[in-house]
This record gives C-alpha cells, structure tokens and sequence, in this order.
C-alpha cells in the first residue's frame, strides 16, 4: 500500500490526477531546459503496488491544455502506465469512491 495525504492506495482503487504532457526528447533540444507542451486529466484503476511504484490501467484521459501548434494525444484507454508515488502525489490525486466503502475498509486491514 502507498502513503497518500488522505490515507492509502489500495489495489483496484480509481484515482484522477492531472498531469504535464512532455515533448518527445530529441537531440536538438538537448541544450534546452524541456518544458511542458499540455496538461491531461487521467481517470486510472490501481492494478498492481510494488514499493513505491504503483501500475495504473487508464480508463479515460482528455486533454486541458495544448500549447503547442501541434496535435496533442492523451494517454490511450486501456494503456498500463506506472508511477512512482510521489510522481502520482503532485497531481493531486483523488480517489473516487466505492459503492461499497466497507469492503475497501476491510482490504486496509
């Protein structure tokens, strides 16, 4: 289980944090301090925590920002991701919560 501010991580928790979008490194740009090209909302379902890393399947991902000419893509629904947790922490992540808050209760025990 990972530490957050309003309690714990739990496998199968659905959490919604928003993040930069970062430019594909090139090396061109390697002078350059890189900066963020967007930002993204993504809804993700805890499937696995393994010590300070935690895999999320995306279920939704919508764009908030673009500043850029270019067309940005969101992460892809059904994609596996992986996060440190304190990655996950700066974008502020809320879990939703279940309709059986009981349940997830007895899985903190």
């Amino acid at each position: 289980m990972a530490w957050t501010q309003s309690g714990e991580f739990v496998e199968s928790d659905v959490v919604e944090w928003t993040e930069a979008i970062w430019p594909r490194r090139t090396a061109r740009r390697r002078k350059s301090k890189p900066r963020p090209v967007g930002k993204q909302k993504v809804t993700a379902q805890i499937t696995e925590i393994d010590g300070d890393f935690i895999k999320l399947t995306v279920l939704k991902s919508e764009l908030l920002e673009n500043t850029v000419a270019r067309e940005l893509l969101p992460h892809k629904v059904g994609t596996v991701i992986t996060k440190k947790c304190t990655t996950l922490l700066r974008g502020e992540p809320q879990r939703l919560h279940w309709s059986e808050e009981d349940v997830r209760m007895a899985l903190l025990k």
